[in-house]
């Protein structure tokens, strides 16, 4: 019996260090992220590494302020623009203008949805890629060109960026 309490006490002390800790994890992880509003009508949540700018009208980039070669292109779209077969095509087209001849990857991704259009190129320094989103509720439809480092792990960053976008109403 009495080593039943015995670990029982063990046991409680031990949740006792852990949960503190497990929280201050994810206040730190909190610390490290900053929301931040578009004047494109969007809200998006961002690493401390990284900067949001407004490139032009209906544009905005993102730059990482610690990789070389790591930005981020996002373009909002009407549900119409973005479902439209010519958008695809001369979207498509001006990205391996600037990027080189791409691939089509796929309609769909299973890190960012729901896409209707991706697209991949590259060089010996970078990949670039290119994402057409739909419209959904709560999420503008979303033209995104994306490039990273070669063999980095910033693609998964970008993608949890993505995936942060709030459309306001």
């Amino acid at each position: 019996m009495r080593k039943f309490y015995l670990a029982f006490l063990l046991m409680i002390s031990g949740t006792m260090v852990i949960l503190p800790s497990v929280k201050a994890i994810s206040e730190s992880n909190e610390k490290h992220q900053h929301f931040t509003v578009s004047e494109q009508g969007y809200s998006i949540s961002l690493p401390n590494e990284y900067t949001l700018q407004k490139e032009e009208d209906g544009k905005d980039i993102l730059f990482s302020n610690k990789t070389p070669y790591t930005w981020m292109r996002i373009e909002v779209l009407s549900g119409k623009e973005s479902a439209s077969k010519s958008y695809l095509d001369c979207s498509k087209e001006l990205f391996d203008d600037q990027f080189g001849k791409s691939l089509k990857t796929s309609s769909t991704s299973l890190f960012i949805q729901p896409v209707l259009f991706a697209s991949t190129a590259g060089s010996k320094k970078e990949t670039a890629k290119l994402y057409v989103l739909r419209e959904t509720k709560g999420h503008a439809a979303l033209k995104i060109t994306m490039v990273t480092a070669k063999n980095s792990d910033d693609e998964k960053k970008l993608i949890s960026i993505v995936n942060s976008v709030k459309t306001h109403e």
